[in-house]
């Protein structure tokens, strides 16, 4: 365990013998533990606890394990909660009627106390990273979004109010001021615009990796196969580059290959990753866009010479953060590594992200599944 605060364990197993043996298995490890005979028991034990994992036997009296876990993950306040089940060897519908309702892992009785311990340790773990990724998630829809929203808002009221005001004292805007106007009020529209579609992306691939094997495939399905071309690369990103004044600073290498990804989606992930690099990077310093293809796999490499990300930032990249905000002013919510994680893993390919060795800056890797023949 990485916390000095005891994880609270809450056990329901009706036989007593195994019931004493997990409980004094885990309390040497440190645990908190509650143990209860059934299901209606323990149901009764959250009343008075909020347990980080739950470890229950499948067949016990009055509400066995299932029903148990039904009515636990109807609750909000325990849907994520980890919940492993334990059930005899030669029981394995248990173990996949448990993991269909909802279970997270399970033990096989009898168990060894390692295998117990290692899977409540792993569980708990992971608990942890979504916890402290919905944190940051509240963080943002309560900090964050509302800036970013503020900002681009004030600007588009700010000169509408101008030209009511001058139109009111019957001025008139000349030529330049109007191409001003609209200027300042398109770009602020359109970081309004943007803030919206990455909402929009991000809120489908939630959706959509939660759809069965069918409704991915086939013609019409959440898949379909993409041709990628250095060609097609650099139309992607041609509003990007513009923006920041850098055609010149964009090169793309690779040849054109086909790759089965998310239906929605993939120009805005790699206008992402090219809007990082020269975000992050100084005019006149090289973003490369590179096609590394293989037999099965096609990588999309964003390589650029910036001042790369501080090797304890790494692991943390994703939605919602930002890093070295109090030394640099930049624009955007943060979405851009995390919808790419989330894009590439919904077609089941990879997202990675390092700093270049040896050399500043930071290297991007889109990996998706390459289309056969």
């Amino acid at each position: 365990m990485t916390s000095n605060v005891p994880s609270k364990i809450l056990l329901a197993e009706d036989d007593p013998i195994i019931r004493e043996v997990t409980v004094d298995t885990l309390c040497r490890e440190g645990y908190h533990v509650v143990a209860v005979s059934d299901g209606e028991e323990a149901l009764a034990a959250l009343s008075t606890m909020t347990p980080d994992l739950i470890l229950s036997d499948v067949r016990m009296p009055r509400c066995d394990g299932f029903e148990f876990l039904r009515r636990i993950r109807s609750h909000p306040d325990h849907e994520i909660t980890p919940f492993i089940i334990m059930s005899a060897k030669v029981e394995t519908s248990d173990q996949r009627m448990g993991m269909s309702l909802g279970a997270d892992d399970y033990v096989t009785k009898p168990y060894l106390p390692a295998d117990l311990l290692k899977t409540i340790d792993v569980r708990l773990k992971r608990a942890a990273m979504i916890n402290q990724r919905r944190q940051h998630q509240q963080r943002f829809l309560l900090q964050v979004l509302p800036h970013e929203l503020r900002t681009p808002l004030s600007g588009i009221i700010g000169y509408a109010d101008l030209m009511m005001m001058m139109g009111e004292a019957g001025d008139v805007l000349t030529a330049k001021e109007l191409v001003d106007y609209g200027q300042n009020i398109g770009r602020s529209g359109q970081r309004l615009l943007n803030i919206a579609e990455d909402f929009s992306l991000w809120s489908w691939l939630e959706w959509a990796k939660g759809q069965g094997k069918e409704e991915k495939a086939g013609k019409g399905g959440l898949l379909r196969q993409t041709q990628i071309t250095p060609a097609t690369l650099r139309s992607w990103c041609e509003n990007c580059v513009s923006g920041f004044g850098r055609q010149d600073d964009l090169a793309i290498e690779g040849e054109p290959v086909t790759v089965i990804v998310a239906a929605e989606g993939l120009e805005r992930v790699i206008a992402h990753l090219v809007n990082n690099a020269m975000k992050f990077s100084l005019p006149g310093e090289h973003v490369l866009v590179k096609i590394i293809a293989s037999a099965a796999a096609c990588e999309i490499r964003v390589i650029d010479h910036g001042r790369g990300i501080q090797e304890s930032d790494l692991p943390q990249f994703g939605l919602m953060r930002q890093f070295g905000r109090e030394k640099f002013e930049q624009q955007g919510i943060g979405m851009g590594v995390e919808l790419a994680r989330n894009f590439a893993l919904f077609g089941g390919g990879d997202f990675t992200l390092a700093n270049n060795v040896p050399g500043p800056g930071v290297t991007t890797c889109l990996k998706l599944v390459r289309a056969v023949g």
